[in-house]
């Protein structure tokens, strides 16, 4: 199970990182519009 999972991870490392650079960079984006939003 454990060595499937792995197995799994190492294949599709670079796709998850990228994906997880993606989700912070537009969390980061959403929490700055919000800032700006409620400075204005």
């Amino acid at each position: 199970m454990f060595r499937k999972l792995r197995d799994l991870y190492k294949e599709y490392k670079p796709y998850v990182r990228v994906d997880l650079i993606m989700y912070g960079v537009m969390i980061a984006l959403i929490i700055l519009y919000f800032i700006f939003s409620s400075l204005l």
